[in-house]
C-alpha cells in the first residue's frame, strides 16, 4: 500500500467527515475538500516540474562528463605521437645510434629524453584520472594477496629512492588477510604514495611502508621523514593540481595530481585514504583495503 503524504491525507480525511455530515458542517467541509483537491493537484504538478528540472540537469551533466572525456581522449590521443617520435629519436641520440655525441651534446638530448618521459607520465595520470572520474575505468577484482602487491611497488619504486640515497624499508608481515579487488588501482595508488614520499624529503631519508591487519581489512602507510605539510596545505589535499610552497616540493617535478588519482583508486576498491603531517617532522599516508569475507 502506497503511503499518502501529510496534504493527501488531510483531503481524505476531510472527504470522509463530508460524507458523514449534514448541513452547514458539510457545506463547510465541502469548500475545505475542494481547496484540498487543489492543493494536492498543485503540488503533484510542482512535483513533475522538479522531476523534470532534475531529469534534465542530469542528463546536461552526463553530456558534459561524455564530451569532456571525449575532448581528453583526443588530446591524448593527439599529444602521445609526437611525444613518440621525440622518445624515439632522443633514445637513438643517447644510444649513439646515428653517432657519438660529445658531452654537451648528450646532456642536451638526455633533458630532451627526460622531459618526454615526464610529460608522457603526466598525460597518462590525466586520462586515468579523467577516466576513473566518469566510468570508463571500472574496478576488475581478483583474489590476490597484500604481500605480492607491496613486493611489485617496491620493485617499481626503489630505483628511484636509490637516486635520492633513501633508505627505502618495506615491513610485510605473514599472514595478512587475503583481498578481492582490482590489484592494479591499488598498485597505482600505493606507488603514487610512495613516489610522493621519496620526492618530497630531502636526499638520504627514511621511508617506511607496513601493512597490518586490521578488522575488516588492511591498513597499509606510507611514513617518510620528509618536509611535512602545514595545518593549511592538509586542508587543500585532494584538490586537483595542489602542491605545497616548499622548496622541496616546487624543485621537484609534479603536478598535483598523484591524491586525486589515490581518491579514486581507492574509491573504486571501497577502499579509503588516510594521512597525517606535521611541517618539518614527516608525513604519513596510508590507505585501508577491506578483506575477503571468510563468511
Amino acid at each position: 500500500m502506497t503511503e499518502q503524504n501529510p496534504l493527501q491525507a488531510a483531503l481524505a480525511k476531510a472527504t470522509e467527515m463530508q460524507l458523514e455530515s449534514d448541513g452547514s458542517i458539510k457545506q463547510n467541509l465541502a469548500e475545505i475538500v475542494k481547496l484540498l483537491q487543489q492543493a494536492v493537484s498543485s503540488a503533484s504538478e510542482d512535483a513533475a516540474a522538479e522531476k523534470t528540472v532534475a531529469e534534465e540537469t542530469a542528463a546536461a551533466v552526463e553530456e558534459i562528463q561524455r564530451t569532456y572525456s571525449q575532448f581528453i581522449s583526443v588530446m591524448v590521443h593527439e599529444l602521445r605521437k609526437p611525444m613518440t617520435s621525440i622518445r624515439g629519436y632522443s633514445d637513438m641520440l643517447t644510444k649513439n645510434v646515428v653517432g657519438e655525441l660529445n658531452e654537451m651534446q648528450m646532456q642536451f638530448a638526455m633533458t630532451i629524453r627526460n622531459n618526454v618521459i615526464s610529460m608522457e607520465r603526466l598525460i597518462a595520470d590525466i586520462s586515468d584520472l579523467v577516466k576513473m572520474r566518469v566510468g570508463r575505468i571500472r574496478a576488475e577484482p581478483k583474489m590476490d594477496m597484500a604481500k605480492n602487491i607491496l613486493l611489485e611497488v617496491e620493485k617499481n619504486t626503489r630505483e628511484l629512492a636509490a637516486e635520492k640515497s633513501h633508505e627505502l624499508i618495506f615491513e610485510i608481515p605473514d599472514g595478512l588477510p587475503l583481498l578481492n579487488l582490482d590489484s592494479t588501482r591499488v598498485k597505482q595508488a600505493l606507488t603514487k604514495l610512495v613516489e610522493n614520499a621519496i620526492k618530497y624529503t630531502e636526499n638520504g631519508g627514511r621511508i617506511v611502508v607496513t601493512a597490518t591487519a586490521v578488522e575488516g581489512g588492511i591498513e597499509i602507510r606510507v611514513k617518510d621523514n620528509g618536509v611535512g605539510l602545514t595545518p593549511e596545505e592538509v586542508e587543500r589535499l585532494g584538490e586537483l593540481w595542489f602542491r605545497g610552497d616548499d622548496p622541496v616540493v616546487t624543485n621537484q617535478k609534479g603536478y598535483g595530481l598523484g591524491i586525486p588519482i589515490v581518491q579514486e583508486c581507492m574509491r573504486l576498491v571501497n577502499g579509503r585514504l588516510f594521512y597525517e603531517s606535521e611541517k618539518g617532522v614527516g608525513s604519513t599516508f596510508g590507505i585501508f583495503l577491506p578483506a575477503m569475507s571468510m563468511e
